[in-house]
């Protein structure tokens, strides 16, 4: 029976882990680098900052799972963008990144006391690219897109892009919960650090009684704008027609 594991004892302790959590924290990462140290053990370098290492002892097959990420550092956040087909449209990929960066932005935008650029912007110009009101080192970057389970590897430069993208997807995602849960938890006990987790708890709990944007915008016209417009990305990033109740729902919870 092989043997999962934690961590390093380089560099900390080792934890056991079991089949089914080694999985979780792999899934939807891709192979960027790879060692051989000889008969009985070889390395695989991860995106998202991890690492596959794998022994045979003589007791079996050891398989262990590192993180490179240091305590300090912000970590990778992976997302899974697909219900589960294995191919799909380069298109539908295009649309829901796009509809990701943008419902991003207007809620890091609102975390940042910047909402009422966006009420100036939609009133010029309704379908502008919002993530233009952000400085660069706000954007959201890819590291891995990777086919088959279609997760994506975001990165952000700063603590707080990385909170409004937990937030985002505790907003917009709410299928997405449980799974972002547990890759938490299972980084949470990897670092035993479990920041990241409550926070996103804590914001699962606040955002089912919304964000209250709409009330924040002084202008009718440019409430009547956000509202199309978080409509029409709802609707590309959950793939859905603009009246679903998912959509309605992921709306309601953003703006009232």
């Amino acid at each position: 029976m092989a043997e999962f594991t934690l961590g390093a004892h380089e560099i900390g302790p080792v934890i056991p882990s079991d089949f089914s959590e080694y999985i979780n924290i792999v899934s939807g990462r891709s192979i960027i680098s790879g060692a051989d140290w000889g008969k009985d053990r070889v390395e695989f370098g991860l995106s998202g900052d991890g690492m596959i290492r794998v022994f045979w002892t003589p007791a079996g097959l050891h398989l262990n799972f590192l993180s490179t990420t240091n305590v300090n550092e912000i970590p990778p956040l992976m997302i899974q963008i697909s219900d589960g087909d294995k191919k799909l449209p380069v298109r539908i990929i295009e649309l829901r990144l796009r509809a990701l960066r943008t419902l991003y932005a207007l809620v890091h935008l609102s975390n940042t006391n910047r909402l009422h650029r966006v009420q100036e912007l939609l009133q010029k110009k309704p379908e502008a690219d919002l993530e233009e009101l952000l400085d660069p080192i706000e954007y959201l970057y890819i590291e891995c897109l990777a086919p088959g389970s279609w997760y994506v590897t975001l990165w952000s430069k700063l603590k707080t892009s990385y909170l409004s993208i937990l937030q985002t997807m505790a907003l917009v995602y709410p299928r997405a919960r449980e799974a972002i849960l547990r890759k938490l938890e299972a980084e949470a006990r990897l670092k035993e650090l479990d920041v990241e987790k409550r926070e996103f708890e804590l914001f699962s709990k606040k955002l089912d009684y919304g964000l209250g944007l709409m009330d924040r915008l002084s202008a009718d016209p440019a409430k009547k704008a956000l509202k199309h417009r978080v409509e029409e990305e709802l609707s590309r990033l959950l793939l859905k027609d603009r009246v679903s109740s998912d959509v309605k729902e992921a709306t309601r919870k953003l703006l009232e």
